[in-house]
């Protein structure tokens, strides 16, 4: 949510450093590699077979049969043996997961509606089932079930950045834990979770001041299942992963509960020289102060050590690199540090509803601190010779050489410390006039976020290397240079006052209207900026069957606007380091809901529009209102002109589709075009890193006659992405293909569960994402196959 100014206008870009590519798979794999993946793909894929085998052979159910012929029945001998029975019914041929979410817990937005179904909004979640299907570890690994979710920053050995319908997440304000927002310059951990949620969209009352395009919250887990449980896993890269779950539960009436997850990984990536570490530790607990007032609680540390990857960078700023591989990590030196992360998340809610359960009470707080020491060996822009000047002089200097040539920094910037402290109080009730019934929320909220940085971070250039080459071993500069003391870099704060108003009115129709007043001040702004977010929305949910309680369907239709923080310029622009405006949002976006049988399958559609300025680095020819001084003709300036339109669909399917089938199913088609930029290249033009396609599906389907067996086949699809604003060179589209199996020696009841995923079976080369970082655009490859397999026991 916020950026931090820098002390020195020329390391600006080096202020959250830019996204690190996964490098290629090296085609010198060992043997025992070039024999594992294609037994386990091979292993999988037979599972599939026998799956769809035995559903294509399976007999039709009993009452599908046409009835035999009448003829008149005949009294047996009392010792004549019954015949037997034929039915295709099995006892076990039941998936008992859940991949569909009722509940939510974003804030308020949960406890009004009661269900997903009726929200006036975009929203999936990925399930703990889900999850532990896919083997996931970061979020990177979850995000993947959503088509309108995409990577936009996330190498491997670092956090990660995502854009949610092509617009970035703001990481000091788009990631939250049970509602309440959380620094999110942190890879969360996922083993105390239930769900991870995703809202699309605008937000007003939920969101405050943030990024355009959703949230993305954690919901962590409060009940305890009534065991302990212990998994461990590895992959056929030497991953070695453990970890613990055990709980309590306190009284007999009201019960209260505590679990206390744990747990270690040795990590070993695709990428060489950046395997690494971790431990975490969390306790979550609900307490029944009585049976009306309940506190919740959450806190969790995770300490990690890992060298992290680079990303590539368009040759010439025009050409996409070739024969490049994902286990490469550029610029790779023996000496580098790893990066270490310390981060901690806490908070608390506490709830108490009326007797008559009509009106509710809500007072939550949050503190999240993430501490990073960010080292890396970072490949940017044109090779310099050794008085600094760039090697390919008719090229930009932001961009690799047209022949694959870069520099390579040792970037060191330690101590960064960012600390989000969040509270909120509101009431919540039920008002009845008659017939029509208003739900009212009316409450606070106080968010403070400070970020520390080093004003004198180490930035030396070290020397010159190409793609096309192996990597060459330097000496640290020298003399050794020593960061300076973190200081503060950034602060702001925020206020509002929460009001919403939902009038449920005789027909199935409802009405909304609310949003925040919020008042916004941040450290590299002048002055304070207040503004009234509203957000409106309408629902109807007919009945079926002249039944007044069945109502599976929900139609709904929402408004609303949205403050975000201005971006910041790069550092090769006449305004550098300069942050600019704050900016609007606006979003339209009506929908509709389908759930058969209110707990099987969810289907929810959505169409959407959203309006923002556009930022780009212009070519100037005299001073204007960002730059105004030292100007010549020909210079760039980081500007706001003209608008990005983000026009697109979702569909989304999640649940059980059939007895022996759940389904987690998804697709966007976009078209996000800037417009009346000012530059004329860039009109008409498909932003960056927004692919016009993109589709997901995932399934665990029940093996018949095998009972305990499960395959869990997966695709994805993603379009092109555009690397250049004029969209002359873009990534072309790729299909993945995933294919996992799950076997409970004991059944569904039992105490032990296999799985065994391989993700992109067919060793797809691929670059994931295209995103820009303050100006710079970067392109990254994504993961070669990779087969994992877990145990989860029980007792």
């Amino acid at each position: 949510m916020f950026r931090a100014a820098q002390a020195d206008p020329a390391r600006v870009a080096f202020q959250q450093r830019p996204l690190k590519l996964s490098g290629w798979l090296s085609g010198q794999a060992s043997a025992w590699r070039r024999a594992c993946v294609p037994w386990a793909a091979g292993l999988l894929l037979c599972c599939l077979a026998v799956s769809l085998g035995a559903l294509a052979q399976s007999p039709a159910p009993a009452q599908d049969k046409p009835a035999p012929p009448a003829e008149t029945p005949k009294p047996a001998p009392s010792t004549q043996k019954i015949p037997r029975v034929i039915t295709t019914v099995e006892v076990h041929a039941e998936v008992t997961g859940d991949y569909k979410t009722f509940l939510l817990n974003f804030g308020d937005l949960g406890n009004e509606f009661g269900s997903v179904q009726l929200i006036p909004l975009s929203i999936t979640a990925a399930s703990r089932s889900l999850m532990d299907d896919q083997a996931a570890r970061v979020l990177s690994d979850v995000v993947k079930n959503d088509a309108s979710i995409g990577e936009d920053y996330a190498p491997v050995g670092y956090y990660g950045d995502f854009s949610v319908r092509g617009f970035p997440i703001d990481l000091g304000s788009g990631i939250r834990i049970n509602g309440m927002t959380v620094a999110g310059e942190q890879d969360v951990p996922l083993e105390n979770k239930e769900r991870v949620e995703f809202l699309k969209g605008l937000a007003g009352v939920e969101s405050g001041v943030a990024s355009a395009g959703g949230v993305i919250n954690y919901v962590t887990k409060d009940r305890y299942p009534g065991h302990t449980a212990i998994d461990m896993a590895t992959d056929h890269r030497g991953t070695s992963y453990g970890a613990l779950t055990l709980g309590h539960q306190f009284g007999d009436m009201c019960h209260s509960n505590l679990v206390v997850s744990l747990a270690g990984e040795d990590i070993h990536t695709y990428v060489e020289s950046a395997n690494g570490w971790r431990g975490m530790g969390a306790a979550d607990g609900r307490w029944c102060i009585s049976n009306l007032t309940k506190l919740y609680t959450d806190f969790e540390y995770q300490h990690k050590v890992q060298r992290s990857e680079a990303g590539y960078q368009l040759l010439g700023g025009s050409t996409l690199p070739t024969g490049v591989y994902p286990s490469v990590m550029l610029g790779d030196q023996a000496w580098s540090k790893p990066n270490t992360f310390d981060v901690f998340n806490a908070g608390s809610r506490l709830q108490h509803v009326s007797k008559d359960g009509l009106w509710s009470e809500r007072l939550a707080g949050s503190y999240s601190h993430s501490l990073i020491d960010d080292n890396v060996i970072w490949p940017y822009g044109a090779a310099l010779d050794a008085s600094g000047n760039s090697l390919c002089p008719n090229s930009p200097a932001y961009f690799f050489c047209p022949n694959g040539s870069y520099e390579i920094y040792d970037y060191r910037s330690p101590g960064e410390l960012r600390v989000n402290a969040a509270g909120e109080a509101t009431v919540a009730g039920s008002i009845r006039t008659g017939a029509i019934e208003n739900y009212l929320i009316v409450g606070g909220s106080l968010f403070h976020r400070s970020v520390d940085l080093s004003p004198s971070i180490v930035d030396a250039a070290l020397g010159v290397e190409n793609i096309y080459q192996p990597n060459i071993a330097y000496a640290p500069e020298s003399p050794y240079q020593q960061a300076g003391l973190a200081t503060l870099a950034d602060f702001n704060r925020q206020t509002a006052g929460i009001v919403q108003d939902r009038l449920s009115v005789p027909g199935g129709v409802t009405l909304q209207a609310g949003g925040r007043f919020v008042e916004v001040s941040d450290f590299n702004y002048s002055k304070p900026r207040s503004l009234w977010l509203p957000q409106y929305s309408v629902t109807y949910t007919p009945t079926i069957r002249r039944d007044p309680v069945y109502r599976p369907i929900t139609f709904y239709g929402n408004y609303g606007v949205l403050l975000s923080l201005g971006p910041q310029a790069p550092w090769w622009v006449d305004n550098a380091n300069l942050f600019l405006n704050p900016f609007l949002t606006r979003q339209s976006e009506i929908g509709v809901k389908y759930d058969r049988y209110l707990q099987g399958l969810l289907v929810t559609g959505a169409l959407f529009r959203m309006r923002q300025p556009f930022f780009y680095p212009k070519v100037i020819q005299a001073a204007d209102n960002y730059c105004s001084s030292n100007v010549n003709a020909g210079d760039l300036c980081f500007e706001a002109e003209g608008r990005e339109t983000h026009d697109g669909i979702e569909l989304n399917a999640q649940g059980k589709a059939a007895s022996w089938m759940q389904l987690s199913a998804s697709l966007t088609a976009m078209r996000a075009i800037s417009s009346d930029t000012g530059t004329p290249a860039f009109d008409n033009k498909q932003v960056l890193n927004a692919p016009h396609l993109r589709t997901t599906l995932f399934a665990d389907l029940l093996v018949l006659k095998s009972r305990n067996l499960h395959v869990m086949p997966g695709w994805s699809y993603t379009g092109r992405k555009e690397a250049t604003r004029d969209d002359a060179v873009s990534v072309p589209s790729y299909n993945l293909f995933n294919l996992g199996a799950r076997y409970m020696p004991g059944g569904e009841k039992g105490h032990v569960t296999l799985r065994l995923y391989a993700d992109n079976i067919t060793d797809k080369r691929y670059w994931k994402d295209t995103g820009a970082s303050y100006g710079d655009t970067f392109i990254h490859l994504g993961a070669p196959t990779t087969v994992r397999f877990s145990a989860h026991y029980t007792f």
